[in-house]
């Protein structure tokens, strides 16, 4: 079975905690939406989300972290931060308090994010894998009736991105200080395999997202410009532009939120 670990930031860095309590909700009921009965869900909080959304796979693991310090995150620099740092803290205390539902694989998932509803069936028929890494997802602009299809290193973008066997999942916690979703080869030397489908969506320019912004999204847009013709031709091979269809939606339960 799987485990999913959701770290969850405190109110007290949260520009609006009821937005971010919305796309909370739809994060967990999409994680919940499994075609799958076998998984558990793990959400590891300073305090509950304001969300009345209840079910018998979700348990909340609370923790007395301090909050990270305000901070200017720079969209551009890497991923060491106090927020970083603090996710990361979540997440391993998640994965030892997931270990007494004795999972074959852990995945992370990031609170405004969904998920595809197959992930836990296609662990299910694959217990003896090392683990997987979301090549394909989509990209959705929170509103938009678009969304834009990744297919090439969707795992570079997305936290939301890697499946892994439970025994290796602290490989990816970089010294404790940041979560590494963009490795595809662990530090012992096992290789993760692309998942087969897109993994999930990555929500962006929601108000709680704190790399992507809609001013981090202007400055990514800025330097990648700076960094002329090819760097773009790059980009652009990368991303397919479709309609949000209700198939899109139901298969990673992104329903529209409001406003």
């Amino acid at each position: 079975m799987i485990v999913f670990i959701i770290p969850v930031k405190s109110s007290l860095i949260s520009s609006n905690w009821e937005r971010f309590s919305q796309l909370f909700e739809r994060c967990i009921k999409s994680v919940c939406n499994q075609t799958s009965p076998n998984f558990q869900v793990v959400v590891v909080c300073n305090e509950k989300p304001d969300t009345s959304f209840e079910s018998p796979h979700i348990e909340y693991l609370y923790v007395d972290f301090p909050p990270p310090v305000s901070e200017q995150v720079n969209p551009i620099a890497g991923l060491e931060s106090p927020k970083e740092a603090d996710k990361a803290k979540k997440i391993l205390a998640g994965l030892e308090y997931a270990k007494k539902f004795n999972p074959s694989h852990v995945m992370v998932v990031d609170a405004d994010d969904c998920i595809n509803q197959n992930i836990a069936k296609f662990v299910e028929e694959h217990p003896e894998s090392d683990g997987w890494y979301a090549r394909r997802g989509y990209v959705y602009k929170e509103g938009k009736r678009y969304i834009y299809l990744n297919a090439k290193n969707f795992n570079d973008l997305c936290g939301t991105s890697i499946v892994v066997r439970y025994d290796l999942a602290t490989l990816l916690v970089t010294e404790g200080k940041y979560y590494d979703h963009t490795t595809v080869t662990l530090r012992n030397g096992k290789k993760l395999q692309p998942l087969p489908f897109a993994g999930s969506v990555y929500s962006v320019e929601n108000q709680e997202n704190y790399r992507m912004t809609t001013t981090a999204v202007k400055a990514l847009a800025t330097n990648s410009y700076q960094k002329g013709l090819n760097y773009w031709l790059e980009k652009i091979s990368k991303y397919r532009i479709f309609f949000l269809t209700n198939s899109i939606r139901q298969q990673f339960g992104l329903y529209k939120l409001e406003m």
